[in-house]
């Protein structure tokens, strides 16, 4: 072809375009439920205009802690440390408390700030109890690996004594940002989350929502096998851990239906501590184990022919707080529902969950369609919340909605369709629970903030303008830190 004829090719083409995205609407065409057409505006092509960014110069000037240790002193035993803070009476210094912007304060039922005065009396006097009082907190893959939850726990442990990771699995998917786990290959994970495995002929995935064997599921018709097997969990302190974390002087193992005699060994370094054999056992099995000092290696082993279902080990302290982080990976809370509820029930009395806080939300947004869809997930979220109140008497619940999360529309990223739908139909069933909501997504700046987040310096989330980097998971924890240590500070002035 002429170079004259290719020119007009090329200029039908480009016309052609211009036409087709000219009458294209900007939400484009869908074409099925996976499929939409779009085609760029001649205008924003021609003219491109600057995508505004959201200003997080007050986040980005927020300081957080470092998870390094340096002061090697800070890592005295745990017995030692919890008899200082013991017989120290609590201290809080309002001093060091931040100025509260209203984006990023706590919203009570009624606006009564004293629906969490039970669980501040209980902070309050955590050091003097004979166990840790436990918060849980649960949600999706933003909490993966220990995120935001390893920088809250701290927080509190700082202020509230405490020490140790909490409750973890034997088996996890990413590892832990608080603990060196390694495990012998024969673990084998099962999890509430995605398709169930066709084995599992029960519902017991405990209160992490997970558990792990080492020996295959068999019905019980089938006899088990004759041939005994082993399997090892060491878990070590992380030095990259935040330093409370590092410590713990009391490991709980939570285990349980197993058809065949099985011996559990636990090692501290090359020291043995105890073997022992338990029986066959078809309910939940706790056993305890206390320690003078935090153990530089602990290793569990486990010998049998049928495993116990392991549903989660727990290294904590003696008082204070414990924080446990229970991430899954797709999660939005309906998994809560097809867990055995009594072994739920079980493991919560036993734990003596005192606040759980459940942050969810983002994972219905690619689902969902409309307003009325985001609404009613808004009440499958209240009727959890009911039942978990009902599960555990007493216990605060706080819920904290999902971040801003973007698409791309054109050249730039936007907020995800419905977001601020889930956002207020997750406010309005909380709230209407007796339960505390915290807007995530306002405290980040509101609207198309994630931009800002991602384009920060460092960055404060990932590229897929959706999940938070280590430095965002600590901006976010201190966030939510400070509108609840503020509101314990009012609490606190509210008894002098």
């Amino acid at each position: 072809m002429r170079p004259a004829q290719v020119l007009l090719f090329l200029l039908v083409v480009v016309l052609g375009l211009g036409v087709v995205g000219w009458f294209v609407p900007e939400e484009g065409i869908e074409m099925s439920d996976t499929f939409t057409f779009r085609a760029p505006d001649p205008a924003s092509v021609l003219f491109p205009q600057e995508q505004e960014q959201v200003d997080i110069s007050d986040i980005l000037a927020v300081e957080t802690d470092s998870a390094e240790v340096i002061d090697t002193s800070a890592l005295a035993d745990s017995i030692a440390m919890d008899t200082v803070v013991d017989v120290a009476p609590f201290a809080f210094d309002t001093t060091k408390l931040r100025p509260l912007e209203e984006r990023i304060a706590l919203h009570y039922p009624s606006d009564d700030k004293e629906v969490l005065w039970p669980l501040f009396a209980k902070l309050q006097s955590a050091t003097s109890g004979s166990r840790p009082m436990r918060v849980m907190h649960y949600g999706d893959s933003q909490l993966e690996g220990d995120r935001i939850t390893a920088y809250l726990r701290n927080k509190l442990q700082v202020q509230f004594g405490g020490t140790g990771p909490g409750l973890i699995a034997v088996a996890d998917i990413v590892p832990s940002f608080s603990v060196d786990r390694v495990i012998s290959d024969n673990w084998i994970r099962y999890s509430v989350m995605g398709r169930k495995d066709p084995t599992v002929h029960h519902a017991r995935y405990g209160a992490l929502s997970c558990f792990s064997r080492f020996t295959p599921i068999l019905p019980d018709t089938v006899p088990v096998d004759t041939l005994s097997h082993e399997a090892t969990i060491t878990l070590r302190p992380l030095r990259r851990a935040y330093g409370k974390a590092q410590q713990f002087n009391t490991v709980e193992l939570y285990y349980g239906w197993h058809r065949a005699p099985v011996t559990i060994e636990l090692w501290n370094g090359a020291e043995l501590v105890s073997t022992e054999q338990v029986d066959p056992a078809d309910r939940l099995l706790i056993r305890q184990w206390k320690f003078t000092t935090t153990p530089a290696e602990l290793t569990l082993i486990m010998r049998g022919t049928d495993s116990p279902d392991v549903f989660g080990i727990s290294l904590e302290g003696r008082s204070g707080v414990c924080v446990d982080n229970i991430a899954a990976r797709g999660g939005a809370g309906y998994e809560f529902r097809r867990v055995d509820q009594g072994l739920l029930s079980a493991m919560y009395k036993d734990l003596d969950v005192e606040l759980l806080i459940l942050q969810y939300g983002g994972n219905v947004l690619p689902n969902l369609k409309s307003e009325e869809e985001a609404a009613q997930y808004g009440r499958f979220f209240g009727a959890q919340i009911a039942r978990f109140k009902k599960m555990i008497p007493g216990v605060s619940v706080i819920v904290i909605g999902p971040s801003d999360m973007s698409i791309k529309e054109g050249e730039n990223f936007v907020t995800r369709p419905y977001l601020e739908d889930v956002r207020d139909a997750l406010k309005t069933n909380t709230l209407a629970q007796g339960a505390v909501f915290w807007d995530m997504f306002e405290a980040m700046g509101g609207r198309n903030s994630m931009v800002s987040w991602v384009e920060a310096d460092p960055p404060l989330a990932a590229t897929d303008y959706t999940h938070f980097s280590p430095q965002g998971a600590k901006k976010v924890g201190e966030l939510f830190y400070t509108a609840l240590i503020n509101d314990f500070a009012s609490y606190y002035s509210s008894k002098q």
